[in-house]
């Protein structure tokens, strides 16, 4: 039998964020957000080392950017999605249509466990 995965934006933050712990996640810059980029709201992320921070797709698979404030804690507050005039505009498309096709991949892989 299959158990079809819930979408992360479905799931209860598991963290220990005073904002969002035990409710779905939908805003990602509340102030006070102490939530991890490994919190199981989180949607599909990739961590960027090379721009200080993580790319994100929200639950309207928009491109967020979360800057990096040391190994594992992110700046929340300063949350934006990349839209014109962001610096990373130009990666939007490219990165956006990536990680929504590896977020289909991982999902149809699954199915296969």
């Amino acid at each position: 039998m299959y158990q079809t995965p819930r979408p992360a934006y479905d799931l209860a933050c598991d963290c220990n964020c005073p904002i969002h712990r035990g409710l779905p996640r939908s805003a990602y810059n509340a102030p006070g957000c102490r939530c991890l980029t490994s919190c199981a709201s989180q949607p599909i992320t990739v961590l960027a080392p090379q721009i200080n921070g993580a790319l994100f797709l929200d639950r309207a698979d928009a491109l967020w950017f979360v800057p990096a404030l040391q190994p594992g804690h992110w700046d929340w507050r300063c949350a934006t999605p990349v839209t014109d005039g962001h610096p990373l505009a130009d990666a939007d498309t490219l990165v956006s249509t990536l990680l929504a096709e590896v977020h289909a991949r991982l999902v149809a892989f699954t199915h296969c466990l």
